[in-house]
């Protein structure tokens, strides 16, 4: 299955450090998981709407991660409050190395979490890792605004 993940340049890796470190949607922190997308458009959504800096000032630094990982994902329909809940006890559980989880941003799109400490990450692989820009327009105000 092929999945895409956008990052600062240093964090293109398989180890879920930041997620370890801070928590996210679907894990506490001191839990690691890779938040990566099943599209590269969705990989920058989500990313986008994390990032509260000015266009001008946004580092130079974002690639995007092209990775396969394992084909046999367990799958959640349904995000609503208890998503971190959700994403730990699949972790603790272990019940497998790839979850598919529902997009807040795109509804029939998918989020793909990857579970670091699962024996079957070894069959995730970092095919290929290629510099990103942003579009400046993702910036612009809407319509109306400004």
């Amino acid at each position: 299955m092929d999945a895409w993940r956008l990052c600062r340049r240093p964090h293109a890796d398989l180890t879920g450090e930041g997620a370890r470190l801070f928590g996210g949607r679907w894990n506490s922190p001191g839990r690691p998981v890779v938040y990566l997308a099943e599209h590269p458009a969705l990989a920058a959504l989500e990313l986008r709407v994390h990032l509260d800096l000015p266009f001008e000032l946004l580092p130079a630094v974002f690639v995007l991660m092209h990775v396969v990982v394992p084909d046999e994902p367990n799958t959640i329909f349904a995000a609503h409050e208890g998503t971190v809940a959700m994403g730990d006890a699949w972790l603790t559980e272990a019940r497998s190395a790839v979850l598919r989880v529902p997009s807040v941003l795109v509804p029939h799109s998918w989020n793909v979490l990857l579970n670091p400490r699962h024996p079957d990450v070894v069959q995730a692989e970092i095919r290929e890792i290629e510099a990103f820009r942003f579009d400046p327009r993702l910036w612009q105000p809407l319509a109306g605004e400004g």
